[in-house]
């Protein structure tokens, strides 16, 4: 697993205001739990994908498996896309809306910037992958990674049969509100280290270098040499 960055994106939240703006939505203090409200899981996410305008494109999905629903990055309205060095023929995008239509999940864990519990809600990246057209199963037998690519150049790299062991949730809530552009969000993708044997030992400050908040793109590959 590689991380990298363009700066230190993790100190960025460590700052006494933007500290002071997590505790204060803080939850008390509860034993780590995983709730699932009732919607269905279904490839329900493509279909209610707005690429025409009226909804922005929240997450975008290149790579082996994907059923595409749009072409290759433009110059000027896929710019990110392009600064972070990214090029595909074809893609599959959506919408915020999209993602909560999938089932939705619920974690709390204590986060690193003020190493207090929080609620994270969203869908799991598993359900995710497959309203883009994904076989799981087939995909793990390949050996697949993920490249989650943050807005701030953040990067993270992980095998895909890892992201599903961990059941990486891709947030969109923080707490019961919605996460944002200057926080964490809009997507965070993130997952409950006291759960996974080899972080929960780990100090606080160093469990979440797989976590990308700000996430807007996934490529799904092969693993290079």
């Amino acid at each position: 697993m590689a991380a990298k960055s363009l700066f230190s994106r993790r100190s960025l939240l460590q700052g006494s205001a933007a500290g002071a703006a997590l505790s204060a939505m803080a939850l008390p203090a509860a034993a780590a739990q995983a709730r699932t409200t009732a919607r269905p899981a279904s490839r329900s996410a493509s279909s209610a994908c707005v690429l025409d305008g009226l909804q922005p494109v929240m997450l975008t999905i290149s790579g082996t498996g994907v059923q595409a629903n749009r072409g290759k990055p433009q110059a000027v309205a896929d710019r990110m896309l392009n600064m972070h060095g990214y090029q595909f023929d074809a893609a599959w995008s959506c919408g915020l809306d999209a993602l909560n239509s999938l089932e939705q999940h619920q974690l709390t864990t204590q986060l690193e910037y003020d190493e207090t519990e929080h609620r994270l809600q969203g869908p799991l990246l598993e359900h995710v992958l497959q309203a883009a057209g994904i076989d799981i199963a087939s995909a793990i037998a390949q050996g697949l990674q993920l490249t989650l690519q943050g807005i701030d150049g953040y990067r993270n790299q992980m095998p895909l049969t890892q992201a599903v062991r961990w059941r990486i949730l891709l947030a969109t809530q923080l707490d019961g509100l919605p996460l944002s552009v200057g926080g964490v969000g809009p997507l965070w993708a993130v997952f409950a280290p006291q759960n996974i044997p080899e972080l929960s030992q780990l100090p606080i400050k160093q469990r979440f270098p797989a976590a990308v908040w700000g996430l807007y793109y996934i490529q799904v590959s092969p693993v290079t040499a």
